[in-house]
C-alpha cells in the first residue's frame, strides 16, 4: 500500500507562490478589460449610451442602477436605506421638493412618491434619473422635520406610510 505524502513545505512554498501569482496576474489582466475605448473615453468615462449613474465616478456602485420596474418596486424591501440609481417618469409634482415617479416612457408600474431637498424643475412626463434611498413608510412629520419646511397636508395624505424615495440627486435625461 502505498501512501501519498505531501512534498517538505520548501518545495510547497514555490508552487503556493507560483499559484498565487498567476491567479493575482489574471485579475489584473482581466481587470484592465473595463469596456472603455481609450480613444473615445474621454479620460476613462465609460461610452455606454444608456449609463444612468449621475454621481461621481469615485462613489461605489450602486446596488441597483436601472430603470424604475415592477420587479424593482416588488423588491423595494432589499434596497430600504442603500442608495440606487432609478431611471423613469414624472407622474405629477406634488411639491415643490416632491414629485411622484412611474417607469421610464410610461411602463406599467405603481408611482413612487420622490422627495428631495432640493427643488428641481420638473414637468409631468420628464424623463428623469434619481440618485435615492428607499425608504418604508412616509411620515409628513418627519419629512418636514428632515427638510425644515413645512408641507401642504393634503398633498401628501395618499403617501403616508407608503414606500417612497429619499433623493439625493435629480436630473432629467436630455
Amino acid at each position: 500500500m502505498a501512501f501519498h505524502t505531501l512534498p517538505p513545505a520548501r518545495r510547497r512554498a514555490p508552487r503556493i507562490a507560483g499559484a498565487f501569482l498567476v491567479t493575482a496576474l489574471g485579475t489584473a489582466v482581466l481587470g484592465g478589460c473595463s469596456g472603455v475605448d481609450d480613444a473615445e473615453g474621454g479620460g476613462g468615462e465609460p461610452t455606454t449610451a444608456a449609463d444612468p449613474d449621475i454621481r461621481p465616478s469615485g462613489d461605489l456602485e450602486d446596488p441597483y442602477d436601472g430603470a424604475y420596474t415592477a420587479e424593482f418596486r416588488e423588491d423595494l424591501d432589499a434596497y430600504t436605506n442603500v442608495e440606487v440609481t432609478l431611471t423613469g417618469e414624472v407622474v405629477s409634482i406634488v411639491s415643490p421638493v416632491a414629485f411622484t415617479m412611474s417607469g421610464p416612457d410610461g411602463a406599467d408600474v405603481e408611482p413612487i412618491l420622490v422627495l428631495t431637498s432640493t427643488e428641481p424643475a420638473l414637468a409631468p412626463g420628464d424623463q428623469v434619473v434619481v440618485a435615492a434611498q428607499p425608504e418604508d413608510e412616509f411620515s409628513l412629520a418627519e419629512a418636514e422635520d428632515a427638510l425644515g419646511a413645512d408641507l401642504p397636508d393634503e398633498a401628501f395624505e395618499e403617501w403616508e406610510d407608503e414606500p417612497y424615495l429619499a433623493a439625493s440627486q435629480v436630473r432629467t435625461e436630455s
